[in-house]
């Protein structure tokens, strides 16, 4: 099992790739929605808000409102995928990843990773 501190600089790492993105692919992205990331194994939440392009600093624990976009993975899970040894898609239909958004927030991050 990854620890939290794993887990925090594997979620910095993802959002630095958003902040990567060429400004076409950033423009298809939502402008302003919270999101947040469970890890069940570590019992811990993390969160952060998308707007203007950017992702705000991450924050431990769940957001002050419903999260736009939830993230439920393991921790071993969230590192695996984050680095390429594990595919988004058979993680998600193994159901090691779960995600709660509107169609069009999933299509729209889809597209953008």
């Amino acid at each position: 099992m990854a620890t939290p501190e794993e887990v925090e600089a594997t979620i910095a790492m993802l959002v630095e790739r958003l902040h990567g993105l060429d400004s076409s692919s950033r423009s298809g992205l939502p402008t302003k929605r919270t999101i947040e990331t469970i890890c069940p194994d570590l019992d811990q939440r993390w969160h952060a808000e998308w707007s203007g392009g950017k992702v705000s600093p991450v924050e431990r624990g769940s957001p002050p409102g419903r999260a736009d976009i939830r993230v439920k993975v393991d921790s071993d899970d969230l590192l695996a995928l984050a680095h390429g040894s594990m595919s988004f898609r058979q993680a998600w239909q193994a159901g090691r990843v779960r995600i709660d958004a509107s169609v069009t927030d999933m299509l729209r991050l889809r597209a953008a990773l």
